[in-house]
């Protein structure tokens, strides 16, 4: 049975190490378009007592092309070690477990990523303009063929034209969910 000490030890690093993954993992998908870290905001998140992590850890991090995946692996590699030395005593199945959820959250990761990294097709984008503004020009022609009062013939146009702008318009601003806009 292990000690006390190595026991908090164990837990306050796997804290230590959550809490840098995780703000890694959102300075890698925000959408900074920026490679200074001054310029990524989720560099600017609290982390928990980084401090204590050997200054070498730190150097590896921030000379990593990919920083998530470094950690992510330090990670298993704790939980391995402090398998090993006995901190932690929990059966195979239940360890299986934590080992296929972290893997699930970075299976997460990567998706987000791919959200994030991959842009929204160029000709599609302008397929969709054009067509709105051809249905902006030829939909008040067609209502005066198919209404004979003016009223409902104005009513029809701007509501049909309206809503597919907003539809457009809410597309556009959804196309990457993790900028710094207010509605990110």
């Amino acid at each position: 049975l292990a000690s006390k000490d190595s026991i908090q030890r164990f837990q306050h690093t796997l804290v230590r190490l959550f809490s840098m993954i995780h703000a890694l993992a959102l300075a890698e998908i925000e959408d900074s378009n920026s490679e200074e870290v001054e310029n990524v905001h989720a560099f600017t998140y609290e982390l928990i007592d980084v401090e204590s992590i050997d200054a070498a850890s730190l150097q590896a991090i921030k000379l990593s092309r990919s920083k998530v995946e470094l950690v992510f692996q330090w990670i298993q590699s704790l939980v391995v070690v402090n398998i090993r030395n006995e901190v932690l005593s929990i059966p195979p199945p239940i360890l299986s477990r934590s080992f296929q959820e972290l893997s699930n959250g970075m299976v997460q990761f990567h998706d987000a990523l791919k959200i994030s990294t991959i842009p929204f097709p160029f000709p599609y984008a302008q397929t969709c303009d054009w067509l709105l503004l051809l249905h902006w020009c030829f939909t008040p022609m067609v209502m005066c063929q198919w209404t004979t009062n003016p009223v409902s013939g104005f009513l029809l146009t701007f509501f049909q034209v309206f809503i597919l702008w907003c539809l457009n318009c809410i597309a556009v601003e959804i196309e990457n969910p993790f900028g710094m806009d207010e509605n990110d």
